[in-house]
C-alpha cells in the first residue's frame, strides 16, 4: 500500500488515469471511492481510528467518472458531518476530464477517541469499516488515550546524536532533498518524527527519531536495544549459554546485527537448487526479517529498562517484545487487522524501504514458514510482552525443501508440496501411503485435485492405481531424484559392508548430506531388508544382513 499524496500534491487539470495511477484503483484503509457524499457519518470516524486518508467524491465504484463538484451544499454536508464527530476535515476540488471531484481528507486522530454520532467506534479494514466491540474495544481505547511512547520527548540531544546518511537516505526515498548537519531538525520534521514548535523554541524530537536515527537510542530510552543469546538444549529453563550480545542502535541497525548474530549461531545446509549450489539457512531469513522487525517496530517504548530479547536453542528461536498486542489487535484477527502503536515508527521504516505493505508481514511468516513445510510460527501474547516462537521441525527433507523451492511459481499448499516430496523421494505415491503418513488429510481429494493441476499423473485403475510427478514437475524441477537416491543408498550400503556398521552421523558425513536425508535414506535400505537398525534414536546404527 503506497503512500497517499497530500492534497496540494494531487494533479490538476488531470485525467481520470492519471489520477488512479496516482492513488491506486483499490480501496484500502486510506481510500474510498464515492459517487456522491454518502456514509460520511461513518467514515471519517472510521478513517480517523486508523490511518487518516483520502474518501474521493465524483468516482462510481467501477472507477468511471460521475462528477462532483465543490459547491457550498457539498461542502457544507462534508464539513458539518466532520464536525458532528469532531474531525477537522480538508477539502480540495479538481479538474479530472472536463469534470469535478472533490477530495476530503481526513487526519488521523491520536490521543482521544472518535465516534460515530451514534456512540458507536468504528476501523477502515481495507474497503470496509468495521465496528469495535468487547475487550477489542476496551483495549483500543485505552492506547488511543495514551500517547504513546514513541511520541515522548528527548531533551538535550544534537546533531551528534544522529546518523545523518542514515537521516539522508530515508529523505532520498522520501523524494526529498538531503541535509547538512545544521539542518537535522528540518530533516526529522520532514520525516514526521519531529514536530514543529513556536518560536524560538526548538522542534520536539520525539523518541521515534531516537530509535529510528540514533546513533545510541539507549542513551534516551532505557531498554532500546536487543539481547540476544545462544543456548544449550532445549529447556525447560534458561539453561547453559554458549554466547551472549547486547546491541543497540538505529532499527535498521539493530536488524542487520540481530540477523548476523542468528545467522553465526544456528545451522546451514548445503543444497543444490537446479544446477547450482546454495546455503540454505535452518530458518527463513524472510520469517525472522519480519519477525525481528515487528519486535522492533511494535514494542511498547514506554515500558522503560524492558529489552527485545532473542533466544536461540537448538529446537526454537524465542523473540520477544515488551508490551502486548496493541490496540485492537487478538490471536484471532492478528492476520486480517493492522494496527501499530508507534504510527511514527512505521512510517519511517516504510521510507527506508524495511516495511513493504502495512499489515502483511505476519502473513509472509507464515507463508516462508509453509513454503518450507515446517510448523507455523507461534505467537503468545501476555499483557506485557508478546512472544514469537519459530521451530525447525521439517515435515519434508532439506534436500526435498530445495527441490520444491524450483516450484514455487506453482504457489502449491503445504499439503501439495509433501504430496509431491514423497512422490519424488519414493518414485510415486499410492492412496494408502498417503493415508499412513498424512492420516489428517482427505487423500482422495488431494491426489485427485493434484491431478486436476497437472501436479501428478496417475498410473494403474482402482487399488493398484499409483501416481507419479507429471512431466511438468519434472521439466521445471529437475528429474524425480531417483537416480541419485539410488546411488546415495548403494554408496551407504558399500560403507556399511566395508565397516560393518554405519550411524547417521557417519553416513551423513560419508555423502556430506545433512542427517535427515541420511536417516531417509538408511531406512529405504532397512525397509529393503538390506540392512537392520539397533538401538535407540541417538544411539542407533546400522548393520548389513
Amino acid at each position: 500500500m503506497a503512500a497517499l499524496p497530500r492534497l496540494s500534491e494531487l494533479p490538476t487539470p488531470t485525467t481520470l488515469g492519471e489520477l488512479l495511477a496516482v492513488l491506486g484503483r483499490i480501496e484500502t484503509d486510506q481510500l474510498d471511492f464515492k459517487r456522491v457524499p454518502a456514509r460520511l457519518n461513518e467514515l471519517i470516524p472510521a478513517f480517523a481510528m486508523t490511518d487518516g486518508g483520502l474518501i474521493v467524491l465524483g468516482i462510481k465504484d467501477d472507477r468511471t467518472l460521475h462528477g462532483c463538484e465543490l459547491t457550498q451544499k457539498v461542502a457544507d454536508e462534508v464539513t458539518r458531518t466532520a464536525r458532528n464527530v469532531g474531525v477537522e476535515v480538508q477539502l480540495r476540488e479538481l479538474e479530472v476530464d472536463d469534470e469535478k471531484v472533490v477530495v476530503v481528507a481526513v487526519p488521523e486522530v491520536r490521543g482521544r477517541i472518535v465516534t460515530t454520532t451514534e456512540g458507536r467506534l468504528l476501523r477502515r479494514v481495507g474497503s470496509d469499516v468495521h465496528p469495535l466491540i468487547g475487550d477489542q474495544l476496551s483495549r483500543f481505547v485505552r492506547e488511543r488515550e495514551d500517547v504513546p511512547g514513541e511520541e515522548e520527548a528527548v531533551t538535550q540531544v544534537s546533531a551528534t546524536d544522529f546518523d545523518l546518511d542514515l537521516i539522508n537516505q530515508a529523505l532520498a526515498i522520501d523524494g526529498r532533498p538531503p541535509v547538512e548537519a545544521a539542518e537535522y531538525h528540518r530533516a526529522l520534521i520532514d520525516l514526521d518524527v519531529a514536530i514543529p514548535q513556536p518560536a524560538p523554541s526548538d522542534p520536539k524530537v520525539t523518541i521515534a527519531a531516537v530509535v529510528l536515527f540514533g546513533r545510541d537510542p539507549r542513551r534516551f530510552v532505557s531498554g532500546a536495544s536487543v539481547q540476544l543469546v545462544r543456548r544449550t538444549g532445549v529447556g525447560p529453563g534458561p539453561g547453559p549459554t554458549e554466547a551472549r550480545q547486547e546491541l543497540s542502535g538505529p532499527i535498521s541497525t539493530l536488524l542487520d546485527s540481530s540477523m548476523a548474530f542468528i545467522g553465526e549461531h544456528t545451522r546451514r545446509y548445503q543444497v543444490v537448487i537446479g544446477s547450482r549450489r546454495a546455503v540454505w539457512p535452518e530458518y527463513p531469513e524472510e520469517v525472522l526479517r519480519e519477525a525481528l522487525l515487528n519486535a522492533f517496530a511494535h514494542r511498547d517504548y514506554g515500558r522503560r529498562g524492558t529489552t527485545v530479547d532473542v533466544s536461540i536453542w537448538e529446537d526454537r528461536i524465542e523473540i520477544r517484545s515488551p508490551g502486548g498486542l496493541p490496540g485492537p489487535i487478538t490471536i484471532e484477527n492478528i492476520r486480517d487487522e493492522h494496527y501499530s502503536r508507534n504510527r511514527r515508527v512505521m512510517r519511517a521504516l516504510k521510507a527506508l524501504g524495511l516495511v513493504e505493505e502495512y499489515g502483511e508481514g505476519i502473513d509472509r511468516m507464515y507463508e516462508f514458514m509453509d513454503a518450507r513445510l515446517m510448523e507455523p510460527p507461534l505467537i503468545v501474547p501476555t499483557p506485557d510482552s508478546v512472544t514469537v516462537t519459530l521451530r525447525n521441525r521439517f515435515l519434508v527433507s532439506v534436500e526435498d525443501q530445495a527441490w520444491l523451492a524450483m516450484l514455487g511459481h506453482l504457489h502449491l499448499t503445504g499439503p501439495e508440496r509433501r504430496v509431491l516430496a514423497l512422490a519424488r523421494r519414493e518414485g510415486s505415491v499410492t492412496r494408502r501411503r498417503l493415508v499412513q503418513l498424512m492420516p489428517n488429510t482427505n487423500a482422495e481429494a488431494l491426489l485427485r485435485g493434484a491431478v486436476v493441476k497437472g501436479l501428478l499423473v496417475r498410473a494403474g485403475h482402482a487399488g493398484g492405481a499409483r501416481y507419479e510427478l507429471s512431466e511438468e514437475v519434472v521439466m521445471r524441477a529437475g528429474s524425480s531424484g531417483l537416480e541419485a537416491q539410488s546411488r546415495k543408498r548403494q554408496m551407504l550400503l558399500d560403507e556399511i559392508q566395508q565397516r560393518g556398521s554405519l550411524s547417521t552421523a557417519e553416513g551423513a558425513a560419508v555423502l556430506d548430506e545433512d542427517q535427515s536425508v541420511v536417516r531417509h535414506l538408511l531406512n529405504d535400505l532397512t525397509a529393503a531388508g538390506l540392512v537392520v537398525a539397533r538401538g535407540q534414536t541417538r544411539g542407533r546404527r546400522y548393520y548389513a544382513i
